[in-house]
């Protein structure tokens, strides 16, 4: 688990600084070396001819004997010149440099102060390597032609290691100087760009819990706007859930404060009667208040659970079979219809219709309507639900002979306990507000006319075959 992003990201971070920095330095350290002999093959080749040309053609042995006396004082000349430097460099590879001159007939006539006096090359001219005293050494021979000279001018081979080796050191010295400043730089550049973080958790921290609101996106980074966008929308859902709770509350308040204080009266009505005939008369009172009570719950409780929230609109989507369930549902109202002497029909010109839907949602849609039709029609009457394809849509119609709606107030039935004056029949005003939710939810379309014989209520939803879902 990780603890920390911060610690996460400066040991992750440094860790990948210090294997790629490793890994160039080892890649410049094997390119270095080579750079390295070329450059000082190259001086030692330059050195050689330098030493041909100042040896020339014109040489005696007492010439020689002063200018090999002078080559022994060098490195004492040398020494006290570095001391009046005022930055000496190292004089250690003074003797890891050395040249000699050999005549034609393998005499040594002169050679640097610190030189073997073994020859230091096997006469081959151009570049060799030798070794000497358990020492390889790297050499460059050239003859003169004229005068049948043999200059040869070597270099030790750890000199030239160690100058590789001077450089990655002093390359790894920068390197580990510079690694706590990375450190100390990620450390702080990450605490700046882990600052957005903190802010959005301090803003939600300090919130009341309901304060719901979202939080402010503007000046939230890209690679976190996706955590915060979806946590805005975990609070819009958790708003809604809170105003459905709040609307809940207050509906049932609202609708059973009527109906129990109706319970208290019937039940003090029934306490205080002495004829067993109004007794029965105010307890059947009671039951029918009580069957109100429980119808409204029921209501409320359906309508809450199927308002939708704010991320999905509609969920469990299958497809369902407009017949088999207009079937179900006219089962479970017929003996309902029975007592009221009314006639439920069904009609359906293809029992193969089927529509993308929530089931559940549909059959208490489809309940409501056949319930409400039942209550408005006259008795001996017939309620008829229809069912047809209609090019790419599919239309489910309930049509009753009732009272009907006047044309001025079917836009306001759909509004939550809205009941029209005068209305005999019992109920809570929730019906069609279920109807035309559960409707929305499907992206479907209700609509209230009248039947053709101009008499009663027809309500048409027309359903789209397929739901278009949106996140």
């Amino acid at each position: 688990m990780i603890r920390s992003i911060r610690k996460f990201l400066l040991v992750n971070l440094l860790l990948s600084i210090v294997i790629a920095t490793t890994l160039t330095a080892l890649g410049n350290y094997v390119l270095d070396q080579k750079d390295i002999q070329d450059h000082l093959d190259a001086l030692l080749s330059q050195s050689g001819l330098a030493f041909q040309a100042l040896v020339g053609e014109d040489f005696s042995p007492a010439h020689l004997m002063t200018i090999q006396n002078q080559l022994n004082t060098v490195p004492t000349l040398a020494r006290q010149f570095y001391k009046t430097l005022d930055n000496p460099f190292d004089y250690r590879y003074e003797d890891k440099f050395q040249f000699q001159v050999w005549d034609k007939t393998g005499q040594l006539l002169i050679h640097s102060a610190n030189s073997p006096l073994e020859p230091l090359s096997s006469g081959t001219e151009g570049f060799s390597d030798i070794n000497i005293h358990k020492q390889p050494w790297r050499v460059f021979t050239v003859r003169s032609n004229k005068t049948g000279l043999i200059i040869v001018v070597a270099e030790r081979y750890d000199i030239r290691a160690e100058l590789g080796h001077r450089i990655a050191r002093d390359d790894l010295y920068i390197m580990l100087m510079i690694y706590p400043l990375l450190g100390l730089l990620i450390w702080v550049i990450i605490g700046k760009g882990l600052n957005p973080l903190k802010k959005i958790a301090n803003e939600v921290s300090h919130r009341v819990p309901t304060y719901l609101k979202p939080v402010d996106l503007r000046a939230v980074p890209i690679e976190v706007k996706p955590l915060v966008d979806e946590l805005n929308k975990l609070f819009l859902r958790l708003q809604a859930a809170l105003e459905r709770e709040k609307r809940f509350a207050g509906d049932a308040a609202h609708e059973l404060k009527t109906p129990l204080a109706a319970l208290k009266t019937q039940a003090e009505v029934a306490l205080q009667t002495a004829s067993d005939e109004d007794r029965v008369k105010a307890l059947k009172n009671l039951i029918s208040t009580v069957d109100r009570s429980t119808h409204i719950v029921s209501q409320l409780l359906t309508l809450s659970r199927i308002v939708p929230d704010e991320s999905h609109a509609l969920q469990d989507i299958t497809p369902v079979n407009l017949h088999r369930l207009a079937v179900e549902e006219i089962t479970q109202a017929a003996p309902t219809a029975i007592n009221r002497n009314i006639e439920l029909e069904l009609h359906c010109n293809d029992e193969s219709i089927t529509i993308e839907g929530n089931s559940t949602a549909l059959s208490i849609l489809l309940r409501n309507l056949i319930d409400n039709a039942i209550r408005y029609s006259t008795k001996d009457s017939i309620v008829r639900v229809t069912i047809a394809a209609e090019n790419d849509r599919v239309v489910m119609i309930v049509t009753d002979n009732g009272p009907g709606i006047p044309p001025e107030l079917r836009s306001r039935v759909f509004e939550r306990f809205y009941r029209i004056l005068g209305t005999k029949q019992t109920g809570s005003g929730l019906g069609l507000a279920i109807v035309q939710q559960i409707s929305m939810l499907h992206q479907a379309e209700v609509s209230l006319g009248t039947p053709v014989d101009g008499k009663g209520l027809e309500v048409k939803i027309s359903f789209p075959q397929q739901i278009k879902l949106f996140t």
